[in-house]
């Protein structure tokens, strides 16, 4: 593994290329190629994908902040707030379940939320998303259901490494009534503590984060095309429709989970 950090940064690349035409990370997509492509076990991939969404949501939100300011976050602060209690908690507990499933029991959990997630983004490209209120505006009823949202976020967030901005975003725009630019932000204010809250949990013993070599040969580089195809996706919105994209894109991302995850090998990554 020590061997292809060029191969690993053009691989962030074309994976943070595709999450950033849809307004994404890439995490769901880099999740299939950390184990189909660089040979890592599905255990190892998730923290090393937790990393990537860290680093990339990181380097996104200063960007993000100065096109949509934080004051105009303030009146959904508490479905943020409530969302991120669900959302941290769970990810706590879930990061601490990764680690009592064998490697085929989350093989299989894996290629289930990835098909689930790939049919999400269908669903989005087919349905355009506009804002509404489901949840009553007053405190308690937004909290409760932000917090039930953010728990079910958690999860999955723990189990696959990823920010979880596609059940984010539609969350606050259908259940909160924010517009679509706003909720990007707020996203990225649940998706960075519970992604670091799931990094605390898988910095133990036998971690793939302990390994020197693991960092200097995929995570920095992955890390840095990540970033870079972030931002080459997000200059290229407006190119191709972001409707259209959603469904292709869902499509790709079930052919590949399905393709890595469906009949997973106990493997060790290659040196």
């Amino acid at each position: 593994m020590t061997a292809r950090p060029l191969f690993s940064f053009g691989l962030g690349t074309v994976v943070g290329t595709a999450g950033g035409l849809v307004g994404l990370g890439g995490a769901e997509f880099r999740l299939p190629a950390l184990v189909g492509a660089l040979r890592f076990t599905a255990r190892q991939a998730v923290p090393i994908n937790l990393v990537s969404s860290f680093a990339v949501l990181a380097a996104a939100f200063p960007f993000r902040a100065g096109s949509v300011p934080l004051d105009l976050i303030a009146p959904h602060g508490p479905a943020v707030l409530g969302m991120l209690a669900g959302s941290l908690s769970a990810a706590w507990f879930g990061a601490g379940w990764v680690r009592s499933l064998s490697d085929a029991r989350l093989g299989q959990a894996i290629l289930v939320l990835l098909v689930a997630l790939g049919c999400v983004l269908m669903a989005e490209g087919l349905f355009v998303t506009q804002p509404m209120r489901l949840v009553p505006p007053d405190l308690l009823p937004t909290v409760l259901a932000a917090a039930a949202a953010g728990v079910v976020i958690g999860l999955v967030s723990s189990l696959l490494g990823v920010a979880e901005g596609e059940l984010i975003i539609p969350a606050f725009i259908l259940m909160f009534g924010a517009d679509v630019k706003l909720a990007g932000s707020m996203s990225m204010l649940v998706g960075m503590p519970t992604v670091a809250v799931g990094l605390l949990r898988h910095f133990g013993a036998g971690s793939p984060l302990r390994d020197r070599a693991v960092w200097t040969g995929t995570v920095l580089p992955l890390v840095a095309g990540s970033i870079l195809g972030a931002m080459i996706g997000a200059r290229l919105l407006g190119l191709v429709p972001s409707q259209a994209l959603k469904i292709g894109l869902g499509v790709i991302l079930i052919w590949s989970a399905w393709g890595v995850f469906r009949h997973l090998p106990a493997k060790e990554p290659a040196s």
